[in-house]
């Protein structure tokens, strides 16, 4: 039994842990990386004048902002995918809990109530920063810890707006199979703008 267990751990802990977090923009144009920063900048070079109906959408926002502010830090959506399906905002195809040895597992998020770090562009423009990061704990039922990874940084998109509608995506792959069973996946989502986190416990069966 306890040579077992050691096979188990070893395979655990020589898994791969991918992450990606995206916001969802009706820009025509691409984002941006800035290669010395490592960040995404999700740009938009298209201006135009304010009308009365834009300024009615922007009063409106501004609304929800004030509310967005007092929302709490948590999962809107919270769900294992279909890798192989299309995957955006609202976009995926849900995955059971049950995955064969060998499948990569990816857990599709959604949060509310992140915050938005104001920086500077290098023109001098006003651009909001959002920054997460992420620690995965795998243990089996009984509580023992099998492995996992910690202060896993997500992208850290720039935005010209306070976006509210972004999603991540956690892959964990198995490099080499896990030992079929009965497993808990804890996700920890941290918002390094706020200091905020939250956590999802999922069971895995590896069958």
């Amino acid at each position: 039994m306890l040579t077992y267990s050691t096979k188990v751990i070893i395979a655990i802990l020589s898994l791969v842990i991918m992450s990606t977090a995206v916001i969802q923009t009706s820009y025509s144009q691409q984002p941006t990386s800035n290669s010395s920063s490592g960040l995404t900048m999700i740009s938009n070079n298209s201006q135009t004048d304010s009308t009365p109906n834009v300024m009615k959408y922007e009063a409106a926002r501004e609304q929800f902002l004030k509310s967005w502010d007092q929302l709490e830090f948590e999962p809107r959506v919270a769900t294992f995918v279909n890798e192989s399906a299309v995957i955006g905002n609202g976009q995926y195809q849900e995955h059971s809990n049950v995955f064969p040895p060998g499948e990569n597992i990816v857990l599709y998020v959604q949060p509310i109530g992140f915050g938005h770090k104001q920086i500077q562009g290098q023109n001098g423009e006003k651009l909001y920063l959002m920054n997460f990061t992420a620690d995965i704990v795998l243990s089996m039922k009984n509580g023992t810890i099998v492995g996992g990874g910690q202060d896993i940084t997500l992208s850290q998109p720039i935005s010209h707006y306070r976006n509210t509608e972004l999603y991540t995506t956690l892959t964990v792959t198995q490099k080499n199979p896990f030992p079929a069973g009965d497993y808990i996946f804890k996700y920890t989502l941290k918002d390094q703008t706020t200091g905020k986190s939250f956590d999802i416990s999922k069971d895995v069966t590896i069958s």
